[in-house]
C-alpha cells in the first residue's frame, strides 16, 4: 500500500509538471487534457484518478509553476549582496530565454490575464500560491521593513510579466529585444541601488 500511495502521489506530480509546462506555453484554453497525459507518457483514462476536472489541473499547475520558478531564483541568489541578487533576477526575468521559453518561466506572465478570469474560488487559491510567490523572493527586495519588501514585490513583478507580455506581442525580434532591454535597464536603477552588509543568503 505504501508504494501504491508514492507510486500514485509520483504520476501525480508528473501531471503536474506536464500541465504547468504546457498551460504556460499555449494557454490554458489550447490545451486539452489529452495532451497533458499523451505528453506525461500516460493515458486519459487514468487523469480522474487524480484530478476532479481540468479546472482543478489548472489550479493547481498555476500554483506549482510559481512555486517552482521562486525556488529556482531563490536557489540561484547565491552569496552575493541583495542588489546583486535582485540584479540577477531582473536579468533572468527579462531574457531572451525567458521570453522564447515561457513554458519553464513565471506564471504570471504567461498566463496572467487567464488568471485574472478564473472563478472565485480558483482564484482565492492561486492568490495563496501568488503571496507565496512574494515571500519566497522578499529576501531580494529592497526595503528595511516586510512592508516595504511586499510593496516593492507588488509593483516590481507585475511590471516586469507586463513587460515581458509586450515582449511576446511584438512580431520583431529587434523590437522584443528593446523591450527586454529597457526593461532591464529601468527596473535595476529603480530597485538594485547597491547596499552594503549580508549578502542575500544571509539574509534568507
Amino acid at each position: 500500500m505504501r508504494y501504491a500511495s508514492a507510486h500514485k502521489q509520483r504520476t501525480r506530480e508528473r501531471i503536474l509538471v506536464e500541465a504547468g509546462r504546457q498551460f504556460r506555453k499555449k494557454g490554458g484554453e489550447a490545451v486539452r487534457v489529452a495532451d497533458v497525459m499523451q505528453a506525461a507518457g500516460l493515458t486519459i483514462g487514468g487523469f480522474y484518478k487524480h484530478f476532479a476536472d481540468k479546472d482543478e489541473l489548472f489550479q493547481e499547475a498555476v500554483m506549482g509553476a510559481l512555486e517552482e520558478v521562486a525556488a529556482r531564483w531563490s536557489a540561484a541568489a547565491g552569496r552575493v549582496s541583495r542588489a546583486e541578487a535582485l540584479r540577477g533576477v531582473i536579468r533572468e526575468y527579462l531574457s531572451e530565454g525567458h521570453l522564447e521559453h515561457p513554458e519553464l518561466g513565471c506564471a504570471l506572465a504567461a498566463m496572467g490575464t487567464e488568471m485574472a478570469r478564473m472563478p472565485a474560488a480558483m482564484k482565492q487559491a492561486v492568490s495563496g500560491a501568488l503571496d507565496a510567490y512574494a515571500e519566497r523572493l522578499d529576501f531580494v527586495m529592497p526595503g528595511e521593513t516586510a512592508e516595504e519588501r511586499r510593496e516593492g514585490f507588488l509593483v516590481l513583478f507585475p511590471s516586469m510579466a507586463g513587460c515581458l507580455m509586450t515582449a511576446r506581442a511584438y512580431a520583431s525580434q529587434e523590437r522584443q529585444r528593446q523591450v527586454l532591454e529597457a526593461g532591464r535597464k529601468y527596473f535595476e536603477k529603480a530597485f538594485c541601488g547597491e547596499e552594503p552588509g549580508k549578502s542575500a543568503e544571509e539574509l534568507q
